[in-house]
């Protein structure tokens, strides 16, 4: 059957359909009963490969995570899928049946619903009745919350002969707000680039009774936080979202005595190439400003974490129509503005064309309520199998765009 018809094909039977939906959800919670952390990811590999064996698929180490491919034909597109893996050290407190049995360690922020979502979509194709209607590359990614992930897959080779890429972003609640059951996305950033930054100012000591014998770290760090807060204003155009947070302050060892050394460490999140290169620039001006009005000397260190998460027009495109005609007119929901959270998703979408998804994964009044990286974060698992029904209609759609 030619791609371009193969989203026009009737779904698979009520029965399968029901079995697929129970898989997700199985494969949702015994994940997440093993959650692990950053590229240190054992077990979840080990289930990961074991699923996929168990559909015929040959699933292949790369960059601490996992790369498995369906069809063989290499004259057809290649679309990419990508889930995260990696946990929280968070202790759990949600109660439930499923919850963490590692200690110290939880999945509280949806991968692994996300990790499901992408068994199903090749569930839904190696078993599900559908004929995948391209090749899809489905990648499995370590160390999300660490920001570095998405770059060793790619280093390793994940998007070689990928043509296009998309995941998706369990959500339940926070900003954006996005309502149970929808999928949300927009053209253009939809998560913002994110930068650490250390700012140390190295004074001269001093008792705390003779302020006058030294000059004060502990002050010019005061100052500088505070300064920081109009970086914002003064280096990005006020039409773009962006924000500066500090988050640590260090100083002294002793309530009476001036320190020699005060460092401050925050974050910069951007939405536009241009204002992360002037913000940068910025903070570290506000910072050598501050020395010299302090009489202190100042090093500004700055580690450039992630891009911005820039969707592709067409890509959105697509992904509402697969969500409308799976859902309905009110399954997609276009958002107004860019969420200031940050996800390595980033690394591939400045390579090559690709979507991120929110999908509204929170229930209030179920008690499914708590934001990410909450202790109680848990998930409305009846979303699951929608979304890999949208997932394999997106893919579908793009083949036939092709």
């Amino acid at each position: 059957m030619p791609a371009r018809e193969l989203h026009r094909r009737p779904p698979c039977p009520a029965g399968q359909a029901e079995l697929l939906a129970e898989a997700v959800v199985r494969d949702r919670r015994a994940l997440h009963a093993i959650p692990e952390l950053g590229f240190d990811l054992p077990r979840t590999t080990a289930y990961l490969e074991q699923a996929l064996a168990d559909l015929g698929l040959a699933p292949r180490r790369l960059g601490g995570g996992l790369a498995a491919d369906l069809g063989e034909d290499l004259d057809r597109p290649l679309f990419a899928w990508r889930a995260d893996m990696d946990a929280l050290p968070i202790q759990e407190a949600t109660g439930a049946a499923y919850a963490s049995t590692l200690p110290g360690q939880m999945h509280a922020c949806g991968h692994d619903g996300h990790m499901a979502i992408a068994l199903g979509l090749a569930r839904h194709f190696r078993v599900g009745g559908q004929e995948s209607p391209c090749r899809l590359r489905l990648l499995f990614q370590p160390a999300e919350e660490l920001a570095s992930g998405a770059r060793r897959m790619i280093e390793a080779g994940a998007l070689e002969g990928v043509q296009a890429i998309a995941g998706l972003h369990l959500w339940t609640s926070g900003s954006p707000a996005v309502a149970n059951g929808v999928f949300a996305s927009r053209v253009g950033p939809i998560m913002a680039a994110c930068d650490f930054f250390e700012i140390a100012f190295r004074g001269d000591p001093t008792h705390g009774a003779f302020p006058n014998l030294g000059s004060d770290a502990v002050l010019a760090a005061c100052q500088c936080v505070a300064a920081l807060q109009t970086a914002r204003y003064a280096a990005v155009d006020p039409a773009h979202a962006a924000v500066v947070s500090v988050g640590m302050v260090h100083a002294g060892t002793a309530a009476n005595v001036l320190p020699e050394r005060a460092v401050v460490q925050g974050s910069a999140r951007t939405t536009d190439p241009g204002d992360r290169e002037k913000m940068e620039q910025k903070v570290r001006r506000l910072a050598e400003g501050v020395g010299l009005a302090t009489g202190t000397d100042v090093t500004v260190a700055w580690r450039r974490m992630i891009p911005a998460t820039v969707n592709d027009r067409a890509l959105v495109g697509l992904a509402e129509a697969a969500a409308a005609a799976v859902l309905g007119p009110a399954g997609f929901a276009r958002l107004e503005h860019t969420a200031l959270g940050a996800e390595d998703f980033g690394e591939y979408l400045e390579r090559i064309p690709g979507v991120l998804l929110f999908l509204g994964a929170g229930d209030p009044g179920r008690g499914i309520s708590q934001p990410l990286h909450h202790p109680a974060f848990d998930l409305d698992e009846r979303v699951l199998p929608r979304a890999v029904a949208v997932a394999a209609e997106l893919v579908a759609r793009w083949a036939s765009s092709r």
